[in-house]
């Protein structure tokens, strides 16, 4: 193994236990997986479209009825004014308001409510 003996590997068991002590390594190597599996996460990169097909589907029952986006990405369905949600993709939302449309990337949108 990388021309490193039973010896060696000892060796460097012993100097990390003196180094870390006993209690942290569990924390460290904690971390080090947690990073690891962030940047096979960011690598990878093909869990937004999952979330975006998803709230397309939860976006439907909304088509034509009259939305409003908030500053902290809440979208209000159902409000006795606004933009009217014409249609809903796999990414984007089109909001039509005062004739022109308006596409919005799924992305800021981090809660739907439905108004009665």
């Amino acid at each position: 193994m990388f021309g490193v003996g039973t010896t060696e590997l000892i060796l460097i068991v012993i100097v990390i236990l003196l180094l870390f002590g006993a209690g942290r390594i569990p924390a460290v190597m904690g971390g080090l997986g947690k990073g690891i599996k962030e940047f096979k996460k960011g690598f990878k990169g093909d869990d937004e479209p999952v979330a975006n097909e998803a709230l397309s589907q939860m976006l439907q029952p909304g088509v034509g009825k009259h939305v409003r986006l908030m500053p902290d990405g809440t979208l209000e369905i159902g409000l006795p004014e606004g933009a009217t949600l014409v249609e809903v993709d796999q990414s984007w939302a089109t909001l039509q308001t005062d004739g022109s449309n308006e596409k919005i990337p799924l992305v800021q949108v981090k809660r739907i409510v439905f108004r009665a």
